[in-house]
């Protein structure tokens, strides 16, 4: 457990690793960029548009004027329509050799119930169906840095406490039905239908699904790595209640000013992510640290019950696999890599 971790003074060195950073035009994406850059890793983000990524290398830049364009290359996408994630991860494939380092950052939390184009829950398609399509694009560049003498390389996920904090402990979520990526839930918790309106501007619960996703996924991607004797890290994460760009548009307007006190600054809110890409705890404490989901700062937490339930985590895995196969091939892309 490392209670005090300061990324200034206790990230390594980076020159020569490769990171990608997804979501990271805003919040605590662009700020873990921002360190990891200063660190001396080239570091890719994705951003959802020209404009927005060539205005986060300016303010990149600006902030930092030791750093290139260079070294902060850009990939279109956007993770709610997940062939942009596919596309994007072909392309990293045609222009680096590995990736040292995989943060997948990028989310978000809809007003209502919404869909996207491909029929999947708007909060579930860019928080896991995306990063499942965009990591299992970027895993051969990982595994390509997994095999190099001394290597350590690790897949950060961001998830979020709402999976254990919104979600009751014994909610019946049956992860081996593909309805589930749909967003149909077996009802709505009565604390949080009672809560909602009084608290809530945007749809917590379909968000806290999937962000349960996020960890699950995490989990079983370390088992299927460890049963392919491929030494990558995987960690899911909360980063702590971070005062984002966004974060009015959450609560109701009288909520946040009783809140806001317990919220830290984006920077402050890009540590756990960082802790998890290069803490050499991850490895020294590995069996504690790899697979599981932690909380600031570096403290293992058990999240929710079914994220330790195997089978549910198997289901999770093929349906993603077989939605996400059928969605691609249907637009011309063709399917998943093997893992």
């Amino acid at each position: 457990m490392a209670t005090q971790w300061d990324p200034l003074k206790d990230m390594p060195d980076l020159k020569g690793k490769v990171a990608v950073v997804t979501g990271a035009t805003s919040g605590i994406g662009f700020h873990t960029v921002k360190h990891l850059a200063a660190k001396g890793a080239k570091v890719y983000f994705t951003a959802r548009n020209e404009a927005k990524a060539k205005r986060t290398q300016e303010e990149h830049l600006e902030l930092n004027p030791q750093l290139s364009a260079e070294q902060l290359p850009w990939l279109l996408a956007d993770f709610e329509e997940v062939e942009t994630a596919a596309r994007a991860a072909e392309f990293l494939r045609s222009k680096e050799e590995k990736v040292d380092i995989l943060v997948n950052n990028a989310g978000g939390a809809p007003r209502t119930l919404e869909h996207t184009s491909a029929g999947w829950e708007k909060s579930m398609a860019s928080s896991h169906i995306g990063h499942f399509v965009f990591t299992n694009g970027v895993l051969p560049l990982l595994k390509k840095a997994a095999s190099s003498a001394d290597a350590d390389v690790r897949i950060v996920v961001v998830s979020s406490n709402a999976m254990h904090v919104v979600l009751p402990p014994d909610y019946a979520l049956d992860f081996t039905k593909p309805e589930l990526l749909r967003g149909t839930l077996p009802y709505t918790p009565i604390k949080y239908k009672l809560l909602r309106p009084l608290v809530f501007n945007v749809n917590m619960l379909h968000y806290a699904v999937s962000k349960l996703a996020n960890a699950m996924f995490a989990k079983q991607l370390q088992r299927h790595l460890d049963s392919k004797h491929v030494s990558i890290a995987v960690v899911s994460l909360h980063p702590g209640g971070v005062a984002s760009d966004r974060i009015h548009e959450v609560f109701k307007p009288w909520v946040w000013p009783l809140v806001s006190g317990n919220f830290v600054p984006q920077d402050t809110g890009s540590h756990a992510s960082l802790f998890a890409a290069t803490a050499k705890e991850i490895r020294v404490e590995e069996k504690g640290f790899m697979g599981n989901y932690m909380e600031p700062m570096g403290v293992v937490h058990a999240g929710h019950p079914l994220l330790h339930d195997e089978a549910q985590a198997r289901g999770l895995w093929e349906n993603t696999q077989a939605e996400a196969n059928k969605y691609l091939e249907g637009k011309g892309h063709g399917g998943l890599l093997d893992w």
